[in-house]
């Protein structure tokens, strides 16, 4: 290219880009990744990049690099204006350009679990990501990718941390979006519901290997290799969401427009726009000035993001040295250990991710953080560093809170027989963090519990073993994975089950101790329930005499991914 301006992204430099973005333990064998293409600029850069890096490190036999060794395209039709099926279109003849495997993900709004579709006027931003989210987790899925990498570049991580001061975030949320991340558990909260995904999230990753280029070096890269692609008219339509509105007020600012061409929008992204401008300049990690320009922007949001990293890596320190042995489930935190952490971000930061580990709400949703509420973030934080053995409490994300006496020789004390006892030579004050109980222990085998803790199986169980499968996976309340050797299955139960319908027998999965671990049970109408399948404190399974048959396994997660 001639003359000055933008650099094409380099092939040597993308590839370190998308190092950085691999997941902490690797990518898989023969792994193949999606990538979200929606035709614009961005995707297309992206999907081009990464099919040539992908086929260079092929042909130079790279068999010792962890890395992906195909890539799919995944475009979504989102059937909200004239022009989505044109772009999803255009999605599909630029993969076929470039020799990519693609699929055309069409939302059926209107049919479960989808809700009728947005129409204009209304806030349709979340209702439309939801969606989006929902069937792209759908094609990785069918396509079997452990991956998709979306285009967000430099000045959409800008964008998003404005959009979180809007709503209140931390500096925490300022950083903007992570270069890698696991899907999660989803946002939904009925299995088969939309946004949910189940254990099933916690091994697929999000990534973003352009998060720190310029657009403007975006666009080089697509007129260096002629590389065909639309804009999406609706991403310069201010009215219609909260991040098209910040887009137009940086665009204005940066070109040293007039804002009238602002005035006239919807009050709830007018409204936000106003909260942005104080939320920037209560930050004390940098200086945020809205009026600086994109480059100032960009600068400001590095910092914040720079920080998020620190921080992250500084709470997985101190947990490391804070965590003592601790029953399945649950989390015992020193006491005397909790003041090296000064930082009141990464006191937050430390409390969020214990709360997501132990909340019974899906893992990597806002409510298994308690929904980030500062208030209640703050009394949790208050009283585990400024009161030692104070009385059990909770404020929020299912998580319960209870002072602790651990000794390595002694058996663990936990909550009331706690406070006023002076301490025996060897024990250590502590708080135990665990799941917020249903109802009280003395009476968890007699209560009626919601479906999510009293599950049925009978039907899964019985379709699993006329099919001839191995085995069947139940994720129990968002937290254990209970996995079915149907080979070793107990002939007791087989016989049950081939009777099911006639007997009304049924088998279920519930909650047993004051942790609410699981337990296999089998009911017969006017019988007490007959118990299979336990899990013990020390972390084993009892099956009560039969072949393990049974595995329950904690799967969440403590790390900050």
């Amino acid at each position: 290219m001639t003359g000055i301006g933008p650099a094409p992204i380099l092939f040597n430099e993308f590839f370190q880009m998308f190092m950085r973005c691999m997941p902490p333990n690797g990518w898989p064998v023969n792994s193949k990744i999606a990538v979200g293409n929606s035709g614009g600029p961005d995707s297309t850069c992206l999907l081009f990049l990464l099919k040539k890096l992908l086929a260079d490190l092929r042909s130079k036999a790279m068999a010792g690099q962890s890395i992906p060794t195909s890539v799919v395209s995944l475009s979504v039709n989102h059937n909200l204006q004239d022009t989505s099926r044109s772009m999803a279109a255009r999605s599909a003849a630029n993969a076929a350009a470039m020799g990519v495997e693609h699929l055309t993900l069409d939302i059926p709004w209107g049919t479960p679990p989808f809700s009728a579709k947005p129409v204009a006027g209304q806030p349709m931003e979340q209702v439309a990501r939801e969606a989006r989210y929902h069937v792209i987790f759908d094609g990785m899925v069918r396509t079997g990718a452990h991956s998709v990498a979306f285009g967000h570049h430099a000045d959409d991580q800008v964008e998003t941390s404005l959009m979180r001061l809007a709503r209140g975030t931390t500096e925490l949320g300022a950083g903007g979006m992570r270069r890698c991340r696991r899907w999660g558990m989803g946002t939904g909260d009925v299995e088969g519901g939309l946004g949910w995904v189940g254990h099933h999230g916690l091994n697929r990753w999000i990534m973003r290997p352009l998060l720190e280029v310029r657009k403007d070096r975006i666009l080089a890269t697509c007129e260096e290799h002629r590389l065909d692609y639309v804009n999406d008219p609706t991403n310069f339509q201010p009215e219609i969401t909260l991040r098209n509105a910040i887009r137009q007020m940086l665009t204005l600012q940066e070109e040293g427009k007039d804002m009238s061409a602002l005035s006239g929008l919807p009050q709830h992204i007018s409204g936000s726009l106003e909260k942005i401008k104080i939320a920037a300049a209560d930050l004390q990690e940098t200086t945020m000035d809205l009026e600086g320009g994109l480059h100032q922007l960009h600068g400001s949001v590095k910092v914040l993001s720079s920080r998020l990293e620190d921080v992250d890596n500084e709470v997985t320190f101190h947990l490391k040295n804070l965590t003592l042995p601790s029953p399945p489930s649950t989390l015992i935190l020193s006491s005397h250990a909790l003041p090296a952490i000064v930082d009141p971000i990464v006191r937050l930061a430390f409390v969020l991710r214990v709360m997501r580990y132990v909340s019974f709400h899906p893992w990597g949703s806002l409510r298994a953080d308690g929904n980030r509420r500062r208030t209640s973030i703050q009394r949790i934080i208050d009283t585990l560093w400024q009161s030692d053995g104070a009385p059990s409490f909770t404020a929020g994300g299912g998580v319960l809170w209870q002072p602790a006496i651990f000794s390595a020789k002694r058996r663990l004390r936990v909550g009331t027989q706690c406070l006023g006892r002076q301490l025996q030579p060897g024990e250590r004050f502590a708080w135990m963090a665990s799941r917020l109980p249903a109802v009280p222990y003395h009476i968890l085998d007699t209560a009626t519990l919601s479906s999510k803790l009293d599950v049925d199986i009978t039907e899964r169980l019985a379709i699993a073993m006329s099919r001839g499968d191995d085995s069947l996976e139940v994720l129990f309340d968002c937290r254990f994975l209970v996995r079915f050797d149907l080979s070793q299955i107990p002939e007791k139960l087989v016989g049950a089950l081939r009777k099911y319908g006639e007997t009304g027998v049924n088998v279920r999965i519930k909650p047993h101790t004051k942790y609410y671990w699981p337990k296999v049970v089998l009911r017969k109408p006017s019988y007490p329930d007959t118990t299979y399948a336990t899990l013990m404190d020390n972390g084993q399974i009892d099956t009560f005499g039969h072949a393990p048959w049974v595995t329950m396994k904690y799967i969440r997660l403590l790390d900050a991914t």
